[in-house]
C-alpha cells in the first residue's frame, strides 16, 4: 500500500525499510510556525500494532521519549495513528549512519572513535538522568550529521519490541551484535547495558567488525553471554593500549566491572584523549604527535537508514576452522540416524505469525505533537494554582518533618549497626563479590579500629582486595598485554584465554604450573592475603589465582562431561547399530569421535571404546 499522508504530514519519499516498518521523509503541512518543515516519519508495521500489548507499550514509550531534549538525541516531534498504522515523527538528520559508513569500507582512527564515544556518552547521560535506557546502541542507530556530530536515534525501540513475539516477513526485529550479556541472559536491564553496547560500537569503528560473529541469533546470544572478544589491537594495531583496555573494560561481562555511570566514562575518555594527544619530544627535542596521527576523512551527506539490521556471517565456536574438523563433524552428526527435525533454521528470533489478527483494527485518525501536550500540561498546572496554594501550609509542616528526619539519617552509624549491615548483606549475597559492602568495610575500619570485631572486618577487606586484584588480572588477560610479566603470570594469562573454548586443556596447563612452582601447596588457603602482600609477594599471589582458577575449571570440565558424555554415548550406540548395514559409515563416526575428543580427559572412556570398535588397520590413522 502506497502511503501518501500520515496525520498532518505529506509523504515525500521512502528513505528506509526494515523489520519493524518503514521510514519516510515528509513535510509538515498544518498551519503554524512549523509549516513546511521537513521531518522523518517512522511508520510501524500494522502486524506489530496488532500484537498483544504493543499499543500500550507504544504509548508508554512515547511518554518517556517526550522528556528527551538534547542536541545529541534525534528529537521526537509528534506521534499518532492513521488507519491502523502507528507512527511518530522526528528530526530529519542530513547524514549517514555509522553502519552505512562501516559498510562503505570506512575505518575510524582512535581519535575519531573517542570523540564519538564522548558525544554518545553526553546524550546517554541526558537519557539516563530521565530514567531512559536506550537498550539498542549500535552503528545503525548512530547518525553522523554535518561536522561529525553524532545523533543517537531510536531511543526506546528495543524496549518497545521487547515483548513482541513476532518477526516480519523477510526481517528480524533487531540483532544481537551489540547486545549486553544481561539482555542476552534475560536479566534486569540497567544503564550499564548501554556502556557494553557502546564498547561494541567502538570496537567496530576501530576494527571494521563487531566483537563477535555468529551464524544464528541463539549462537550470538551465547557468545555475548560467555565468550571474550579478541583484543581490538589484533584488527587495528595502531590503537593505543589505553584505548584497547578501555574497550575491553566496557565489554566486561560483569556490569560491575564497567564504569559507575556514563558521566565517569565520558570524563575518562576526555582525559584519555587529551593525554594521548599530548606531543612527545623526540631525541632531537622536536615535538611530534604521541600516537596515531592519521588524517580524518570527512563524513558524506546521505539519508539515514535506521532499520537495516542483519545477523552477520560467523566463525565456528567449538573447533578450528579447518577442513578436517568440518568433515569429522559431518561424519559424526550427519549420519542417516540423525533426525532431520533436529536441525534448526538460523537467523530469526521467533517465527512470523502467519494468521491474520483475530480482532480487526478499527480505522482511527489521531495525531498529537509534543509541543501541544507541553502547552496543555502547562495550562493545566496554572489552572490548579489555587489548589497548590491551599496545600502550601501542609507542605510546610511536612518539610519540618523531613528536615528532622534527614538530620537523624545524617548521624553517623554506630559500630553495632554498621557491623550488622555488613554481616546481613554478606549472609544474603555471599562472599563471591564483596564490592557490595566495600564502603561499609572501609568506614568500620576507619572509625572503629579498636573494636573486637575489627579483625573479622579486616579479613573481609583482605578478601575484597584480592577480588579486585583478580578482576584486574582478568581484564589484562583479555587485552592481550603481558609485557614484563613473569613466567607464572604469562602462563596464567595464556590458560585463561584457552579456558573459553578448551577448559580441559587450560586445566592441565594450570595444574602443571602449580606442580612446578608450588609443589608443597604453600598457596592453599592463600585467598586471605593482606592487601600489602598483593604487591610484595611476587608470584605468590599469581599462584593463589592459579589455584582458584583450577577449582573453577574442574567444575566447568565436570559440567561439560555431564552434558556431553550422554550425547556421545548416543552417537556410539547409533554407530554400532549402523555398523550392521553400513560398516564404512560407522567407522567414519568412530574416527570422528577419536579425532574430535581424543584430547579431552572427560571423554577418555568413550574415545577408547570408539578406538576398540575400529578395524585394527585403521586405528593408527584415527590417532591411536
Amino acid at each position: 500500500m502506497q502511503i501518501e499522508r500520515l496525520g498532518p504530514y505529506r509523504i515525500e519519499k521512502q528513505i528506509g525499510k526494515g523489520g519493524m516498518g518503514a521510514v519516510y521523509e515528509a513535510t509538515y503541512e498544518a498551519a503554524g510556525e512549523h509549516h513546511g518543515m521537513r521531518v522523518a516519519i517512522k511508520a510501524l508495521s500494522p502486524q506489530l500494532a496488532a500484537a498483544e500489548g504493543f499499543r500500550e507499550r507504544f504509548e508508554s514509550e512515547i511518554e518517556s521519549l517526550k522528556k528527551l531534549r538534547h542536541a545529541g538525541i534525534v528529537q521526537l516531534y509528534g506521534y499518532g495513528e492513521q488507519d491502523g498504522v502507528l507512527f511518530y515523527s522526528m528530526e530529519l538528520v542530513e547524514g549517514t549512519s555509522l553502519e552505512e559508513e562501516l559498510r562503505s569500507g570506512r575505518r575510524f582512527d582512535w581519535r575519531e572513535t573517542i570523540d564519538f564515544g564522548i558525544q554518545i556518552c553526553r546524550a546517554l547521560k541526558h537519557a539516563h538522568d530521565h530514567g531512559v535506557v536506550h537498550r539498542d546502541i549500535k552503528p545503525a542507530n548512530l547518525l553522523l550529521a554535518r561536522g561529525d556530530k553524532i545523533k543517537v536515534a531510536d531511543f526506546g525501540i528495543a524496549r518497545l519490541f521487547g515483548g513482541t513475539q513476532l518477526t516480519t516477513a523477510g526481517g528480524v526485529l533487531g540483532t544481537a551484535d551489540y547486545m549486553s550479556p544481561e539482555q542476552a541472559d534475560g536479566r534486569i536491564v540497567s544503564e550499564r547495558c548501554d556502556q557494553y553496547s557502546l564498547g561494541g560500537v567502538m570496537y567496530a569503528l576501530l576494527s571494521g567488525r563487531p566483537p563477535f560473529k555468529a551464524r544464528t541469533m541463539p549462537e550470538m546470544l551465547q557468545l555475548q553471554r560467555f565468550a571474550e572478544p579478541e583484543p581490538v589491537k589484533r584488527y587495528a594495531p595502531d590503537t593505543p593500549n589505553q584505548v584497547d583496555q578501555l574497550v575491553s573494560q566496557l565489554l566486561a561481562k560483569d556490569p560491575a566491572d564497567r564504569f559507575p555511570n556514563v558521566l565517569v566514562l565520558a570524563r575518562h575518555m576526555e582525559a584519555l584523549r587529551k593525554g594521548l594527544s599530548r606531543p612527545v619530544e623526540d631525541s632531537q627535542g622536536t615535538a611530534r604527535p604521541s600516537v596515531g596521527s592519521t588524517p580524518q576523512r570527512p563524513a558524506t551527506d546521505a539519508t539515514a537508514d535506521m532499520d537495516e539490521d542483519a545477523t552477520k556471517a560467523a566463525v565456528p565456536l567449538l573447533f578450528p576452522n579447518d577442513g578436517d574438523t568440518d568433515e569429522a563433524m559431518r561424519d559424526l552428526f550427519d549420519a542417516p540416524t540423525l533426525a532431520e527435525s533436529d536441525k534448526q533454521p538460523s537467523g530469526a528470533i521467533s517465527a512470523v505469525e502467519k494468521s491474520s489478527p483475530k480482532v480487526p483494527l478499527a480505522p482511527q485518525r489521531r495525531f498529537t505533537t509534543v509541543d501541544e501536550e507541553t502547552r496543555r500540561e502547562h495550562e493545566k498546572s496554572h489552572g490548579g494554582r489555587f489548589w497548590l496554594v491551599a496545600q502550601f501550609a501542609s507542605m510546610v509542616g511536612l518539610l519540618g518533618i523531613l528536615v528532622w528526619g534527614g538530620w537523624q539519617l545524617m548521624q553517623p552509624t554506630g559500630a553495632d549497626e554498621l557491623y550488622e549491615q555488613i554481616v546481613t548483606r554478606i549472609d544474603d549475597r555471599g562472599l563471591e563479590d564483596l564490592r557490595m559492602v566495600s564502603s561499609e568495610l572501609e568506614d568500620f575500619l576507619t572509625r572503629f579500629p579498636e573494636d573486637t570485631r575489627a579483625v573479622e572486618i579486616q579479613q573481609y577487606q583482605q578478601r575484597l582486595e584480592f577480588q579486585r586484584f583478580e578482576r584486574q588480572a582478568r581484564r589484562k588477560s583479555r587485552s592481550g598485554s603481558a609485557e614484563g610479566a613473569s613466567p607464572v603470570e604469562s602462563t596464567y594469562y595464556a590458560a585463561l584465554s584457552l579456558a573459553e573454548h578448551d577448559p580441559a586443556r587450560a586445566l592441565e596447563i594450570l595444574q602443571s604450573l602449580l606442580m612446578l612452582y608450588d609443589p608443597t601447596g604453600q598457596t592453599a588457603g592463600g585467598a586471605q592475603l593482606q592487601a600489602a602482600e598483593l604487591d610484595q609477594e611476587g608470584d605468590f599471589v599469581w599462584l593463589v589465582l592459579v589455584r582458584k582458577q583450577i577449582e573453577e575449571l574442574r567444575a566447568k570440565v565436570q559440567m561439560q562431561a555431564e552434558r556431553q558424555v550422554p550425547l556421545l554415548r548416543q552417537r556410539l550406540a547409533a554407530a554400532a547399530e549402523l555398523h550392521q548395514t553400513h560398516p564404512a559409515q560407522a567407522n567414519r563416526m568412530y574416527r570422528a569421535i577419536v579425532y574430535l575428543y581424543g584430547s579431552q580427559p572427560w571423554a577418555k572412556d568413550i574415545v577408547e571404546e570408539a578406538t576398540r570398535r575400529l578395524p585394527e588397520e585403521t586405528r593408527m590413522s584415527a590417532g591411536e
